[in-house]
């Protein structure tokens, strides 16, 4: 059994066609969103993706954590509604953006709202989660909230009636939505206009396939697909464009970037939690850690194990 550790350092994309936010066609609310945020240049997947989404392309991006591949689907869902004249007097979100996890959800919803509020773009923006109860989901969905993030607390600001423009959600909160009533399928066919899976090799993998199955019957065949992914290959869309960056220092014959250091431990199945509790407790490793693991099960227990010895 081996523990394998990957450090991450860094680099900065050296094409020779780099463009600016404004040259990709991005709006000048958002341009100016993203100074506010310190962003000043399109990173490598931003600056393949976004002509594609601005041209309504399904699209799969696959390319490391950090390279930006939220903000290259962000910026283009704040941009689209404002200018596409198809989602006025719509009975449902025109954009759903669905990801694995709880927190993952709170994180994407945080990008969004300071987007919004920065860039002071006027959309409605949703997260739901399926701790809600159903009383709960009814009302928000019909008089959507405007909320903004304090701390993690979510801060009512302003009522809105009507659905909101953009949903935020795990895709097992959605399939709630539509078993409860809440979401009519009829009106996402009417209405939605763009579909996200974020992390998408985790929806369509671990036990989050019937979800996404219990949706997508009802997304009409127009809709704008985008797929972004770490590590999936090969997804399958009505008119896919696949996006797969090679890292900078990358050679034909080795898939591992060059600036990434890799060590390995080999243990057996018992101790790699103690030996992932050491490396922690020791400060072995200096920097924030993401521990991967291969299964759902592992992850819960290594998470119950860490917060026990913690």
């Amino acid at each position: 059994m081996v523990l394998l550790l990957t450090f991450w350092h860094p680099t900065h994309y050296t094409g020779d066609d780099d463009k600016s936010f404004e040259e990709l066609g991005l709006d000048i609310r958002l341009i100016r969103a993203l100074t506010k945020k310190g962003i000043e240049k399109p990173t490598p997947i931003q600056q393949v993706a976004i002509p594609l989404i601005l041209e309504g392309k399904d699209v799969v991006a696959r390319a490391k954590t950090g390279s930006g591949k939220t903000f290259a689907y962000l910026l283009l869902l704040l941009q689209k509604p404002s200018t596409d004249a198809t989602c006025k007097n719509k009975l449902a979100p025109a954009v759903f953006i669905l990801v694995p996890t709880r927190e993952l959800s709170q994180q994407v919803y945080s990008e969004v709202v300071s987007l919004v509020e920065l860039g002071r773009v006027q959309l409605k923006v949703l997260r739901l989660t399926s701790s809600r109860p159903a009383s709960d989901l009814i009302l928000l969905m019909t008089r959507s909230t405007y909320t903004a993030i304090h701390a993690i607390m979510l801060v009512q600001r302003t009522a809105m009636a009507g659905p909101p423009d953009i949903l935020v959600s795990t895709s097992g909160c959605v399939t709630k939505c539509l078993s409860l009533g809440v979401v009519v399928p009829d009106s996402i066919s009417r209405s939605l206009e763009v579909l996200v899976l974020d992390e998408a090799d985790l929806l369509l993998s671990y036990g989050y396939e019937d979800d996404l199955k219990a949706l997508t019957v009802f997304v009409p065949r127009r809709c704008q697909c985008l797929l972004m992914s770490a590590t999936s290959r090969y997804l399958v869309l009505h008119n896919l464009f696949i996006l797969t960056l090679p890292e900078v220092g990358e050679v034909k014959d080795d898939v591992i970037p060059k600036n990434v250091q890799q060590y390995w431990i080999s243990c057996s199945a018992r101790d790699k939690l103690l030996y992932a509790l050491a490396l922690l407790k020791l400060e072995l490793v200096h920097k924030k850690v993401l521990a991967f693991t291969n299964t759902i099960d592992l992850g819960f227990r290594l998470k119950l194990f860490l917060e026990k010895e913690a």
